[in-house]
């Protein structure tokens, strides 16, 4: 069974209001999902580094959400402000970002304290189905790395037979 991305993102806590990241969008499933769960109070942040990928978000956006595509290289600074996203979502992207500590790191800086990330990745490569094998992530190793920068890490969640899907909680604030 492959991922329904409708089905993974009921994991996601969003509310409306909220503002949320969609970071390596691509043809923005997520995105869409949540603009639709967000309403008009909501916005979404769609990270991506193939601007095509975020013009054509653009012009296929009828959320009332408001969209926010950002063209960004995930391997760099997060062009946002500091504790901004509510919830974020990246799925599909950790095995393919260079710099995952830095990605975290940026991560967690652009979480409010409290935030949740949903984490989604291939669990293999499945006869190069899914991404080279060389750059697979075992779950229990992204889970290292999440909590290695401060994360708490929930349960796996149901993703299929070809993904892991896990709820990372952002630091809270220290006094």
């Amino acid at each position: 069974m492959f991922l329904d991305p409708k089905k993974i993102i009921r994991h996601a806590p969003v509310k409306a209001s909220h503002r949320v990241g969609d970071f390596g969008t691509g043809a923005g499933h997520y995105a869409h999902i949540l603009g639709e769960r967000l309403g008009a109070e909501g916005s979404v942040y769609a990270f991506d580094a193939f601007t095509p990928h975020l013009d054509a978000l653009r012009r296929a956006w009828s959320a009332q959400a408001q969209l926010y595509a950002i063209e960004s290289d995930l391997n760099t600074h997060i062009p946002i402000r500091n504790n901004l996203l509510h919830t974020a979502v990246v799925a599909n992207v950790l095995h393919q970002i260079e710099k995952k500590g830095r990605f975290i790191s940026e991560l967690e800086r652009v979480m409010e304290p409290g935030g949740s990330v949903l984490v989604v990745d291939w669990v293999s490569s499945f006869k190069n189905m899914g991404p080279p094998k060389e750059v697979v992530l075992a779950p229990s190793e992204t889970v290292r790395m999440f909590r290695s920068f401060g994360f708490s890490v929930g349960d796996m969640l149901p993703a299929g037979t070809h993904h892991f899907a896990f709820l990372a909680v952002a630091p809270k604030e220290t006094i």
